[in-house]
Parts: C-alpha cells; structure tokens; sequence
C-alpha cells in the first residue's frame, strides 16, 4: 500500500475532493491517472460550479437572514449550510488552482487552513440537512411539540454548538500537515507528517461515519416517516369528506382542517426537496470511498479498474454540485423565498432609480415593473411550501 502522504498528493493534483474527503486508504496503482477527458472536463466544470454556487449561496445566505425570513429556525439551518457551502467552495477553488499550475495550495498556512476549512465546512452543510429534515419532521409528525422544538433560539444554539464540535474535531490538519517535497517529483506539496499518518486514516474512518453513514441513516429514516405520514394524511383527508355527510358537521370541519394543515401548512416542499437532493448528490462519491475503505479493511488490496475512475469522476461532480445548487431548489420550491428574492431584487432597482443619468424611459419602465410586483401579497410569516 502506498503512504498516506503519496495518496493525499495524488487526491489534491487529480481533484479537491479527493484530496478532502476520499478515504486515506484508497489503493490504486502509481502508473494509473485519470484520463484527459475528465481532467478536461473537471478543469472546465469545477469554476462553473464555483462561481454559480458562491453567488448563488451568498444571495440564499443574505436573503434567510433578512427580516422577512430570520424569524422562522428552518432559515437559521438554511443560512448556515449556504454559508458553510460557500466555505467548501472556496477550498475547492484553492485546490482548482494546480490544474491551472497556480500551486497556493502547496504553501505553509494555505495548505492547512484549506484542508481545515473543507473538512469543518463539509460536516457542517451535512449535518444542517439533517437538522433540515428532523424539524421537517417534526412540523409534519409532532405538530405539538413545534412550538417548543422549532424555535430560532434552539436553532441558533444548535448550529453554534455544531460548528464548535467541527472545529475542535477537525482542527488536526493545522498541526498534522506539512510542505515538503516528495520524490520523485522534486516539488513542494501538501502532505501528511510520516508520524501522523496512522492517526490521519484513523480519522478518516470517523469523518465517514460522521459526514456519510449516521446522516445518511438519520435522512433517509426520517424521509421514509414523513412520506408515510403525507400519504395517510391524504387518505384520511379523502376518507373524512366522503363521511362528512353522516358525522357531525364541526368536527368533521375540524379533522378535515388537521388534515389540511399536513398537506398544506406544515409540510414544505423545499425541505423535504433539500433532504432528497442532498441524498441523491451527496451519496454516490461516496460509494467509492466506502468500497475502498471496506477494502482496506479486509486487506483485500486492488487496482482501481477504469469504471471505478470514471464513475469516481462522475460522482465528484455530482459531489459539488451538492454545494452549488441549492439557491435554484429553494427558487424553484419555496415561494415566499420566490417572493422575498423579488422584493429585494424591487429594491436594488429602486436604487438605480436614484443613480444620477438614468434615462427616463429606464426609470418608468423599472416603475411599471415595481407596481406589478406591489399586486402580490408578501406572507409575514415564512411558509417555505
């Protein structure tokens, strides 16, 4: 098996995730690379990703935090995984500058920091899905208990204690790593100190339980539950008005009204859109690292076969955009998140209104656009449905 410090050089030159999150024990032989249509592809791809998911993330984050939506704790777990996107991202830019020959990354400080940045930044989006879904499935399951569970003080202790757990959790690689020169390639590089190496994998096995199979356990338990309780509350609604004529009026007013709330009110479509996009994204590059990790466990040492990159180099793609598209899900799901961006876009417009050598035919055409946007009615209270 080759060393740690071979194999993390390998993952940073070939892909930022694989030099963040692929499992320290992946065996593959030295004289196989990844072939130039991905790398071609990824040279391409990974800048698109950034740019789009960054803007994208930071316009989420800075919406979820304004007046009309901070009230509600769903946008505190929302706010925090834009910001912690927008974190992962970055180190993946950093990581992105070697196949372009810009090697910050193989500096003293940057190489620390990033890695440190990516690990912490990766738990915490993985970890504010799940928060997602278990106050999802609180509003739909546990109607009682919202009022004393879904608060936006609970929420902002949660995710301050999370990200305390990451930091202290993921701050070995500020004193693990180390620049220096690996043969025999006679450059610098990111790389694990030789006597950290058997702690590194160590915490590479812990990394997967945390970020891949207790989260993916929790979502997909939860989701199973919610789905179930959609369907029953949609039979029962369908069974309650075929009865209604022989049972009193009122409480039949009143089941059918529960019923409604399940279906309508509590149930929101663009959290239970982020749990399933976070499952469908999240999980395949991970199928990869669980093989090789279950490899090395075994001792059953292999080549990587060329499938296995490819669909690797597929996976990691699929990977990152798990960091960068979640602004289009809540475009597409949440409509008060659809109106709120509206209003704030209404307001930037009335900015340009003021800027001295507007045309008139510009500010009147912005002013019949306002007043159509003024027609629609703004919720006080975030209804992400």
């Amino acid at each position: 098996m080759r060393s740690v410090a071979s194999i993390r050089y390998q993952r940073h030159s070939e892909t930022a995730h694989s030099a963040m999150n692929s499992s320290d024990s992946e065996v593959v032989s030295d004289d196989i690379l990844p072939d130039n249509t991905s790398l071609k592809i990824r040279l391409v791809v990974l800048p698109v990703i950034f740019v789009v998911g960054f803007i994208g993330n930071t316009l989420s984050a800075s919406l979820f935090f304004g007046k009309s939506l901070r009230t509600k704790s769903c946008s505190i777990y929302l706010a925090t995984k834009a910001i912690s996107d927008n974190g992962f991202l970055l180190s993946l830019f950093v990581a992105w500058l070697d196949f372009v020959d810009v090697r910050i990354f193989h500096t003293q400080v940057v190489c620390h920091v990033t890695l440190f940045l990516s690990y912490v930044c990766g738990f915490v989006s993985v970890w504010s899905v799940v928060m997602i879904t278990i106050e999802n499935y609180i509003r739909i399951c546990r109607p009682c208990e919202v009022r004393s569970l879904c608060t936006r003080y609970l929420a902002t202790r949660v995710t301050i204690l999370g990200v305390a757990f990451a930091c202290v959790l993921y701050n070995y690689p500020l004193w693990t790593m180390d620049v220096g020169t690996t043969q025999p390639h006679e450059q610098k590089f990111c790389q694990t100190q030789p006597k950290f190496e058997r702690f590194e994998v160590v915490m590479t096995y812990v990394d997967t339980v945390l970020t891949l199979v207790l989260p993916l356990i929790i979502i997909l338990i939860l989701v199973s539950i919610i789905t179930v309780r959609l369907i029953d509350a949609s039979k029962r609604k369908d069974r309650l008005r075929k009865c209604s004529q022989y049972s009193n009026a009122n409480s039949m007013r009143l089941n059918i009204s529960n019923a409604q709330a399940i279906l309508n009110s509590q149930v929101t479509k663009m959290l239970l859109s982020v749990s399933l996009v976070f499952v469908c994204l999240h999980t395949p590059s991970y199928v990869i690292r669980m093989k090789a990790t279950l490899e090395n466990l075994l001792d059953h040492v292999t080549v990587t076969s060329k499938i296995d990159r490819i669909l690797q180099h597929f996976f990691l793609v699929l990977y990152y955009l798990n960091f960068s598209i979640y602004f289009f899900i809540y475009v597409g799901c949440g409509q008060n998140f659809r109106k709120v961006l509206r209003k704030k876009m209404k307001q930037m417009c009335r900015k340009q209104e003021n800027v001295p050598g507007v045309t008139s035919e510009y500010v009147l055409s912005n002013r019949a656009w306002n007043e159509n946007i003024e027609l629609e009615t703004t919720k006080d209270t975030l209804d992400l449905e």
